[in-house]
């Protein structure tokens, strides 16, 4: 028995000392930053000083409408992302799923994949062309009579379209993502299904409404938490296509942090921004880990 018990405790001594490395590689990546980060929020900090001011930076924070107008775009950017990539993602998938042509449904695939595979910076170079004054969006809506050939729109330079206008990129750039997800989903639901549906007479929206999303339903919550966790911390969209700008129409909170933190060199206010991203990540992310925790069981 004693010799039992100390070959158990041995092996897994064996197998968490394995773990050593990874763990190390996480309190130094990690979570020595986040500490950092928290520790420097209650910190007036720059590159000369540190001096402690404990919830001033928060206080600042409630009282700085700039701030409120990030935060409330991010939202805003956040939530019309994640519900179009849902929107299209589904109504893509749905069709990829009807008994096409293989060769089409192959060759369709293949092309709505690509802009999941390009990295954000490198998408919002190609919008960033695309929306120039002289670029292509203007000149093919000169070319259908939308607009005047000699009357050009500043996407990204107008206040009233810069964020939409980097909402729009992230949802070509993400939606494929939904897709596939959405797609393997359909492909898992019984056929038999729709069989008993149809000889029941239920109408094609009824076996939708009855049958495909409810059967979607775990899919769907799981990637539009994740989808939002992204989308929420998203920073190269939009500092790649517009800086924030013009006039912080297009801030976020991830934009805000970097320039309150690397230019401002407000080290301590840009760690209390990061915190409240922190924190609202942290609840998001506690929803998902509960949903799949649920789903496991």
């Amino acid at each position: 028995m004693l010799l039992t018990l100390k070959r158990k405790y041995r092996e897994e001594f064996l197998a968490a000392s394995f773990l050593w490395p990874s763990l190390l590689i996480l309190v130094a990546l990690l979570i020595y930053p986040l500490i950092d980060v928290v520790r420097l929020s209650f910190h007036d900090s720059n590159l000369q000083r540190e001096v402690w001011v404990g919830f001033g930076n928060y206080i600042a924070l409630a009282n700085d409408p700039l701030f409120w107008r990030a935060f409330w775009q991010t939202v805003v950017f956040t939530v019309f992302s994640v519900l179009l990539h849902l929107v299209i993602g589904l109504g893509l998938a749905l069709l990829l799923n009807m008994n096409l042509d293989p060769t089409f449904r192959a060759a369709a695939r293949g092309l709505l994949i690509v802009p999941w595979l390009l990295a954000p910076t490198v998408a919002g170079m190609i919008w960033v062309l695309m929306l120039q004054p002289f670029g292509v969006l203007n000149g093919l809506l000169a070319s259908l009579g939308i607009i005047d050939a000699n009357f050009t729109i500043s996407w990204l330079g107008d206040p009233s379209t810069a964020l939409g206008s980097v909402t729009a990129m992230n949802v070509w750039r993400a939606f494929p993502f939904f897709m596939v997800m959405l797609l393997a989903g359909l492909q898992a639901i019984p056929k038999q299904l729709y069989e008993a549906a149809e000889i029941d007479g239920a109408s094609l929206f009824r076996q939708f409404w009855h049958i495909t999303l409810p059967q979607l339903r775990g899919v769907i919550t799981t990637i539009v938490l994740l989808d939002s966790i992204w989308t929420f911390r998203a920073f190269d969209p939009v500092y790649v296509m517009t800086g924030g700008g013009p006039a912080h129409s297009s801030e976020v909170l991830a934009t805000a942090i970097y320039f309150d933190g690397f230019q401002k060199l407000k080290f301590g206010y840009a760690s209390a921004e990061a915190v409240v991203m922190f924190i609202v990540l942290f609840i998001v992310s506690a929803i998902y880990v509960r949903r799949t925790m649920s789903n496991q069981q």
